[in-house]
């Protein structure tokens, strides 16, 4: 029997989707960011449970990077990556700097400098390129180190990206809602929105 959807039914059902497809990168962040600090405890003894408010955002700074370093160097074992990652996350998440030593102490000790530094450096250009992306929309920062908080959405951006391509007002505001919602940055949850609304129209024109 064949079924017939109206198109207000068929809209509804792609939003449905890519909503579902967004919350589920966000999801993975959260996994990410558990996973590291889970391994970095049984490690060397480091709780990491501080920064777990942020850790979606953390996470969608450090785990584009972890898994291009995860194709780079097949070696690696996940021990190993999630060092590396405490490691970036201390740089630029805390100022602590006797937790970062203690970390830096331990990838010496697996000679694993080389590759800590290599991805420090590609940290330090996702970084860079993601500033420049949210600097060009224009939009008033306290300050640029707190861009830091919305690196959650550099892993949902092909969502963004499709969000523009012929998505209406009342479909995109519920994809955003639902996606404020997960995050839950409750210091910055409107100003998130007018971020993600604001990269939404820079793929629109």
């Amino acid at each position: 029997m064949r079924i017939t959807i109206t198109e207000s039914q068929y809209k509804k059902l792609i939003v449905e989707n890519l909503s579902k497809e967004s919350v589920s990168n966000l999801k993975s962040l959260q996994r990410f960011f558990q996973t590291v600090s889970e391994e970095t405890k049984k490690q060397i003894g480091l709780d990491l449970g501080f920064l777990s408010t942020w850790g979606v955002s953390i996470a969608g700074f450090v785990k584009p990077v972890s898994d291009f370093m995860e194709g780079k160097y097949p070696s690696l074992s996940g021990s190993d990556l999630a060092l590396l990652s405490t490691g970036i996350i201390l740089t630029y998440y805390t100022s602590n700097k006797e937790k970062l030593k203690m970390v830096l102490e331990k990838i010496k000790e697996k000679l694993l400098i080389q590759e800590f530094d290599f991805m420090l450096g590609k940290c330090e250009l996702l970084k860079r390129t993601f500033f420049n992306f949210i600097d060009s929309l224009a939009l008033p920062f306290a300050k640029m180190s707190n861009m830091l908080a919305y690196t959650f959405l550099i892993p949902i951006i092909p969502q963004l990206y499709e969000m523009a391509q012929g998505y209406g007002e009342t479909e995109i505001s519920d994809i955003v809602k639902r996606i404020i919602m997960f995050v839950s940055i409750s210091l910055a949850g409107n100003f998130a929105k007018r971020i993600i609304y604001s990269i939404v129209k820079r793929f629109k024109s």
